[in-house]
């Protein structure tokens, strides 16, 4: 049979590094067996679904790279299928109706809990033959799990895991308001759709055996489960929605590299050997979820950074500017056309860990200066910095060729016309186009915003001192 896994989000938050872990995971598994990768939306939580989340975990699993074969499927839109399955259940008394009001629940649960007993329901309306179909007591369906002997499983990750029926109760497949429940409509899409192999977090383990006795009931195949550990955050705490732990869109937003990310999320429950770095064809390859660890994995946001640092330095230069110009798209910034962003890129881009660090590091390449703001500013203002500004737009001005070496050489003539060394010159210069005292090498900054720009910005230098020299 060919192999089929699926990620199945509920949208009911933003995708966290954790629902990442599980679209890679099952996604790697289907590319290993050259099998199918199914996406569906559990949307049936009416209240607390939200379509931006959906939007969110679509942009999200495209920005990595993680894409479906099959799908995106809704389970909003299947309702009729699992209604007709549910009254083909009732109808061969393998599903009964519980009219147990929340009451009687409720009080049940104190009991059992003053009895120091495990809280479940107690059946009561399972042989119950009612006669309330057209009444309008509310109830629930409930699925009529066996009474005896074991569910077995064995999970691909922890081996084999054994639960007895006398265990688990009765679950509840329809609500009063008609809504099928999640445990339900999981079953039925993993039986429809072909899944063959489930990887999911371990917090599902318990829901497990309910779903395989569905399943069984259903006279339909079981899949191959696997129940990855869970991630820990910084503090020792479960990464959810819940907690709003960092969403992928935030890490993509701070300009982390799609390659980084999967290479990091990879490696939070999964090694090979002692290597660190994974292209995707390697990813691929190696990856067996039989070698993912039990134990929890931590967020480690130095080693993410690690990550990101070395393929901003290593991926082909086109792929990099790629993701910088997604980047400033979202963002809203606007680079001079003119500017050569390939080559500011290889030229300073090793410097930084992240596109976003990078950026804002160079903010003057596409704001304006406002030289008001600028430290100590009023110590510029001479009549000689008037001479060497008017001189240096003089000359800038003139320039044909925009390249390095000829504005280097303009640099270096205004020093010896005025008798001043490099660096005086420079700080001047860079105040006036960045409104810094440091930067990266001088003549690169100035090449890199342009002649119209750097002009524009030598001429208010010049106009600011000019008033406040003259003050």
């Amino acid at each position: 049979m060919k192999v089929k896994t699926r990620f199945s989000p509920s949208p009911t938050g933003y995708l966290h590094i954790g629902g990442a872990r599980t679209a890679l995971y099952s996604w790697l598994f289907a590319q290993k067996y050259n099998g199918s990768f199914v996406l569906r939306f559990e949307d049936t939580d009416i209240k607390r679904v939200r379509k931006n989340y959906v939007q969110d975990i679509l942009y999200g699993l495209s920005y990595l790279g993680l894409h479906w074969n099959e799908g995106p499927f809704y389970q909003s839109n299947r309702l009729q299928i699992y209604k007709d399955i549910i009254l083909s259940m009732l109808k061969t008394d393998i599903a009964y109706k519980c009219y147990c009001s929340q009451e009687r629940l409720d009080q049940l649960r104190k009991n059992q809990i003053l009895k120091k007993q495990k809280p479940r329901y107690d059946r009561r309306c399972r042989n119950h033959c009612f006669f309330l179909k057209k009444s309008n007591i509310p109830f629930v369906v409930r699925f009529k799990n066996p009474l005896t002997g074991i569910v077995k499983f064995t999970d691909m990750i922890r081996g084999p895991i054994y639960v007895s029926n006398n265990e688990l109760d009765d679950l509840i497949i329809q609500r009063s308001n008609g809504m099928p429940t999640y445990n339900f409509c999981v079953v039925i899409d993993d039986w429809k759709m072909n899944i063959t192999h489930i990887i999911r977090g371990e917090d599902h383990i318990n829901n497990t055996p309910r779903q395989i006795n569905l399943l069984h009931a259903l006279n339909a195949p079981i899949p191959n489960y696997s129940h990855v550990s869970m991630i820990l955050d910084n503090s020792g705490i479960k990464l959810s929605k819940r907690n709003q732990s960092r969403s992928i869109t935030s890490y993509i937003n701070e300009g982390f590299l799609p390659e980084a990310i999967l290479n990091y999320i990879l490696r939070l429950g999964w090694s090979y050997k002692d290597q660190e770095i994974f292209s995707v064809d390697e990813m691929k390859n190696l990856f067996n979820i039989c070698n993912v660890s039990k134990s929890s994995s931590k967020v480690n946001d130095k080693k993410l950074l690690w990550l990101n640092h070395y393929y901003l330095n290593n991926l082909p230069i086109k792929r990099v500017h790629s993701y910088f110009s997604i980047y400033c798209k979202n963002k809203k910034i606007f680079l001079d056309k003119n500017i050569d962003v390939q080559g500011l890129l290889k030229e300073f881009l090793h410097h930084h860990n992240t596109i976003q660090e990078f950026v804002y590091s160079y903010l003057y390449l596409y704001k304006d200066i406002n030289l008001s703001k600028i430290d100590n500013i009023k110590i510029y203002c001479s009549i000689m910095n008037i001479k060497i500004l008017k001189f240096l737009y003089k000359n800038f001005f003139s320039l044909t060729c925009w390249h390095k070496s000829d504005i280097l050489y303009l640099l270096k003539k205004s020093t010896k016309k005025f008798n001043l060394c490099f660096k005086d010159i420079a700080t001047l210069v860079r105040i006036g186009i960045t409104g810094k005292k440091e930067t990266p090498n001088i003549s690169s900054i100035i090449f890199y915003i342009g002649k119209n720009q750097f002009l524009l910005r030598i001429y208010n230098l010049l106009r600011y001192i000019q008033i406040h020299t003259y003050i």
